[in-house]
């Protein structure tokens, strides 16, 4: 095999390993951003919702996980529900249903993102993803027991306000593997959040 071939291949490995979601999250370009900064604003932090929505389902739309989340954002049941109260315009919980999982996924965001704290915005939106997985009581509570209530990572990450250890070990590697794993694929989508932190 011919060298300069086995760089390219090399050189390949990275985009290949990832290639697979990245098709599936394409199609939903269009929709995620109008959304998002329908909400955000024109510096919307799309890189970091669609990283969200690769890690989640894989940017599946028909996917069901082992523990009944649904769909593009994985909405459980009781979440799903929660949302539509806060925001009735969704309409009837749809998770299946792309456009309105991406709605929901941003209009929750948002909501979450206004009851966590943070020094920066990347400490508030590594708080804000973390809530999204675990649930915002957990949050809160860390962010209560903290001596850095406004530090996540670091600091506050570490706390557990009441999960299982298996749950909170997961949980806490979340915004981490948002950010700083997934989001970087994604970077000419827009806005970085934490870009080089980590």
């Amino acid at each position: 095999m011919n060298r300069l071939l086995i760089v390219a291949l090399w050189l390949l490995l990275p985009i290949s390993a990832f290639a697979g979601a990245l098709p599936l999250c394409q199609q939903y370009r269009a929709t995620l951003t109008r959304e998002a900064q329908a909400v955000f604003g024109i510096n919307a932090p799309i890189p970091m919702l669609v990283a969200q929505l690769h890690q989640e389902s894989g940017c599946r739309a028909g996917v069901t996980a082992w523990d009944n989340g649904r769909g593009l954002a994985q909405f459980m049941d009781g979440t799903a529900d929660q949302i539509t109260r806060i925001y009735p315009d969704l309409g009837r919980p749809d998770p299946y249903n792309p456009l309105w999982a991406i709605r929901a996924q941003v209009h929750f965001m948002s909501w979450i993102k206004k009851r966590v704290k943070g020094f920066d915005v990347c400490q508030i939106w590594a708080a804000a993803l973390k809530a999204y997985n675990a649930g915002l009581g957990y949050v809160q509570r860390a962010q209560r027991k903290s001596s850095k209530p406004e530090v996540w990572f670091g600091a506050t990450e570490d706390i557990n306000g009441g999960q299982s250890v298996k749950n909170f070990v997961y949980s806490r590697n979340y915004p981490r593997v948002i950010l700083f794993k997934h989001q970087p694929h994604y970077a000419q989508w827009g806005t970085m959040t934490c870009k080089g932190e980590n």
